[in-house]
């Protein structure tokens, strides 16, 4: 089977030889795992019941020592084999940024913000690699939008642009999917709404650490629909860099570990395309970052949640 129909039936692809995510583990349950040149390694049996506490005891410096140890004694699992979920749960805070690159800026017909245009997706937006990405109304015109995201490993407030790389414990694939009709179109700027629907940030498939990612010198980002690649920039590309946006981000906000910041998308977005490209039931969306991988998302119709006074009176 090629890469990239693998890429496809998994929901996902590692490129980085070590990352930190979350599994549905074999026999049910979730746990934090390892993934470990081209190995899953549970991380339950290790004392670990969450993600975040494997940051807090292994900084990027020492992972690849709990991986050794760990690969050492446990023959691991396949990554074929393994569903991968988003690697963090329920960040405490996700935060995003809005024209960040300035190709992205131009194609909108903007100037460049002074400073980051920040705004906040709510925790119910997440979701993982190969998880359906919902279309809760047809007009809404709904983007996806590939992003570097950010992940905080340490706490800390008010950082300095200097200061920040220590509480940066690394990096992820992230999804800001967006209805731009609330965003831009319904008489009101609606980002709230616009940004934060349900399934609304897709993220993973791993946390690689920082220590073998450098966004400042560049990472490609990219985004296909459906095997038509929109989105191929660079962050070398941005406005404002991950230094810069971490500090500003943490300005009288406690930032905590596993909190997400992401830091804006390169040009190519549906809406700014002639004619516009939005996401249609059937679509199949890949956000591929270089270093770390890809998680692939399908798009889906809404179901109703709630049953028809038909449909209940039939079940009486």
């Amino acid at each position: 089977m090629k890469l990239a129909d693998l890429r496809l039936l998994l929901g996902y692809e590692v490129w980085s030889f070590i990352g930190l995510t979350r599994i549905a583990a074999p026999g049910g349950g979730v746990e934090p795992a390892l993934v470990y040149r081209g190995r899953v390694y549970p991380l339950s049996a290790w004392g670990f019941n969450d993600v975040k506490e494997v940051m807090l005891e292994y900084p990027p410096e020492d992972i690849e020592h709990l991986a050794r140890m760990v690969s050492s004694s446990d023959k691991g699992l396949p990554l074929g084999g393994v569903r991968f979920l988003a690697p963090i749960e329920r960040p405490s805070k996700i935060i995003a940024v809005g024209l960040n690159y300035r190709a992205h800026a131009a194609e909108t017909g903007r100037n460049p913000p002074p400073v980051p245009d920040l705004f906040v997706k709510t925790v119910n937006t997440v979701i993982g690699p190969g998880d359906p990405i919902i279309l809760h109304d047809p007009g809404l015109r709904v983007d996806a939008e590939a992003e570097l995201a950010v992940v905080i490993g340490l706490p800390g407030r008010s950082l300095e642009p200097e200061e920040v790389i220590e509480n940066i414990w690394g990096y992820m694939a992230f999804n800001d999917v967006s209805a731009r009709y609330e965003q831009h179109l319904v008489g009101a700027s609606q980002w709230w709404r616009g940004k934060s629907r349900d399934t609304y940030a897709p993220m993973g498939p791993v946390i690689v650490p920082r220590t073998l990612i450098s966004p400042w010198k560049g990472v490609d980002v990219i985004l296909r629909v459906s095997g038509e690649e929109l989105q191929h920039g660079n962050t070398s590309d941005m406005i404002h860099d991950v230094k810069m946006l971490v500090s500003y981000a943490s300005r009288g906000t406690f930032l905590e570990p596993g909190d997400i910041i992401a830091t804006g998308t390169p040009p190519g977005v549906g809406f700014a395309r002639n004619p516009p490209r939005h996401l249609q039931p059937g679509d199949i969306v890949e956000v591929c970052i270089g270093k770390i991988g890809c998680i692939v998302n399908p798009v889906v119709p809404e179901k109703p949640i709630r049953e028809s006074k038909e449909e209940r009176d039939k079940s009486v």
